[in-house]
């Protein structure tokens, strides 16, 4: 589980996350296929162990009379949860320009478990988590230019309870909530670059489409396109500037394509007056192209600054920043996904313990965020406010062989 940048994490490795997940110019270790493939082959041959623990406070508040008006009035919060999430990466180099590739590695999530019942239905909440694997083939031209391809098998799991009361507005009343844990899974592909561009400015792009999974056939009642919910395009440029031989600075810009997976980008529009039977005009849920969670693409800018203090130990710091997912008038089911933050502030160490080998720690924490609306005039119009911070603390084990 993770919801860093919307739900996908800020970068893939404890180096990376060191610097705010800026790294798509700045290969370091062989998690860097996960942003960019082609940065194996300056990263040569080298076996990653490592994990993170990712604590998130979430929450909602909101007014209103209790039972009638939706959601549940008070303020309620979820801060129980320490959720682990491992990675494991391998790059080797073939030949004198080819190099391969794997890696393992959770790619984002959502996790939210609400005993109090926003929705007057018992203990409502979701749980997604998403695992990637990913085998890469990068091949160098130039000493410091290199593309790579990566084959993504991705793995997901997803299970929902609490919304008996929206099964009226269901295209599959069955299966909307309640069913235990579902899966899917899909297959994609990545495709990056790394350039030199000048002396120590060096250049970075990558790209993955969207991913089509197999549908949540469980919850076919509750995700657009009867169940389906495939994992969004998105796409990552970066430069890494290394003004002396002890320093560098690197900064991404990321766009995620929430808006165009239907499960995520469509919105819910719920009409009608208190007291009045609500109308769904946005279309059933699970319905073709129906009711989503209305989250709109991303962009996210990451900057990062690296300092090697002595031979045996280098610091790292940085900052991230994303536009806002989540629309405002779509908080009643965002309660279930409160992915609102913002901003994030990292900072990591990595100390080399033998020749060939470094241990890695990076921390994260992502400042608080409040996303403020009402709920739809048929539910009563009530204020809502959901909110959201968290913690993350990794570490890696790396060898260079």
């Amino acid at each position: 589980m993770a919801t860093t940048a919307g739900y996908f994490q800020l970068g893939y490795s404890t180096i990376s996350n060191g610097m705010a997940g800026a790294s798509a110019a700045l290969p370091q270790d062989s998690m860097i296929q996960a942003t960019n493939p082609a940065g194996i082959a300056m990263v040569g041959n080298h076996l990653d162990l490592g994990v993170a623990g990712f604590w998130p406070v979430r929450g909602y508040a909101a007014g209103g009379m209790a039972g009638l008006t939706y959601p549940k009035p008070g303020s309620y919060g979820i801060s129980t949860d320490v959720f682990l999430i491992p990675h494991i990466g391998y790059s080797q180099k073939l030949s004198r320009n080819n190099y391969v590739g794997v890696a393992l590695y959770g790619n984002g999530g959502m996790n939210t478990n609400y005993h109090a019942g926003p929705f007057y239905s018992g203990q409502t909440g979701v749980n997604l988590t998403q695992m990637f694997l990913q085998l890469t083939y990068a091949r160098r031209f130039l000493r410091h230019d290199a593309v790579g391809l990566s084959l993504i098998y991705a793995y997901q799991r997803f299970s929902a309870d609490g919304l008996n009361n929206f099964e009226g507005f269901s295209a599959s009343p069955n299966n909307m909530t309640g069913k235990g844990v579902a899966t899917s899974d899909g297959v994609g592909v990545k495709v990056g670059g790394q350039f030199r561009v000048l002396p120590g400015l060096d250049v970075g792009i990558a790209f993955s489409p969207r991913m089509t999974m197999s549908k949540f056939s469980k919850y076919s009642g509750l995700f657009a396109n009867q169940g389906r919910m495939d994992i969004p395009a998105n796409g990552v440029v970066g430069l890494a500037f290394k003004p002396t031989n002890r320093q560098a600075i690197a900064f991404d810009f990321q766009r995620i394509f929430y808006g165009d997976v239907p499960a995520i980008g469509d919105p819910t529009i719920i009409t009608g007056s208190p007291g009045a039977a609500p109308n769904l005009v946005s279309g059933p849920f699970g319905s073709t192209n129906g009711s989503g969670f209305g989250w709109q693409d991303i962009d996210v800018y990451k900057i990062g600054y690296q300092y090697r203090a002595t031979r045996n130990t280098t610091w790292r710091v940085g900052f991230a920043y994303n536009n806002q997912p989540i629309q405002q008038n779509q908080l009643l089911l965002n309660l279930l996904a409160p992915g609102v933050i913002q901003r994030h502030v990292t900072a990591g160490v990595t100390v080399r313990t033998a020749r060939h080998q470094d241990v890695s720690i990076a921390a994260m924490y992502g400042l608080p965020q409040a996303l403020y609306g009402n709920a739809p005039g048929a539910f009563g119009g009530a204020p809502i406010k959901i909110e959201m911070h968290e913690y993350q603390l990794e570490a890696n084990w790396g060898w260079k062989f």
